[in-house]
């Protein structure tokens, strides 16, 4: 009988480095940007919206969505890892095309394939809030 070596999920000290550059992308508001760090059968699900599938739902989304606000930030409070998964715990500094600001909790969760590409991201916020009149 072989043993299976059992993953267990840590809390890391520092945001890693395919993390940052990953959201620095987003930050930057560079869609095509972003979209490099995920495969081409990517699957992204924001709140509870329903998941897009692929490269072309995903880019009609995320543009869609990165040209609704001026501006953005993430901050990492915790990143936990766990084999080829990460959750992400942050808050989201948005700027509204108004110039007023507001700031969101999220928890993100991403899989990596063996090329460090990502292919499944769920994304836990409430944004009625940044939209809101």
């Amino acid at each position: 009988m072989t043993q299976t070596q059992l993953h267990t999920a840590q809390i890391v000290g520092e945001t890693p480095a395919w993390v940052a550059k990953i959201y620095s992308s987003f930050d930057s508001l560079d869609v095509e940007a972003v979209l490099a760090h995920f495969s081409d059968d990517c699957r992204v699900r924001f709140g509870n919206g329903e998941p897009t599938v692929g490269h072309e739902e995903f880019l009609a989304g995320a543009t869609a969505f990165l040209q609704s606000v001026r501006g953005m930030s993430h901050r990492f409070r915790e990143v936990w890892q766990c084999g080829d998964s990460a959750v992400l715990v942050a808050d989201v500094d948005y700027i509204r095309h108004n110039g007023s600001r507001l700031c969101l909790p999220a928890v993100t969760m991403l899989h990596r394939r063996a090329d460090g590409l990502i292919d499944d991201m769920q994304v836990v916020l409430d944004l009625a809030p940044l939209f809101a009149v």
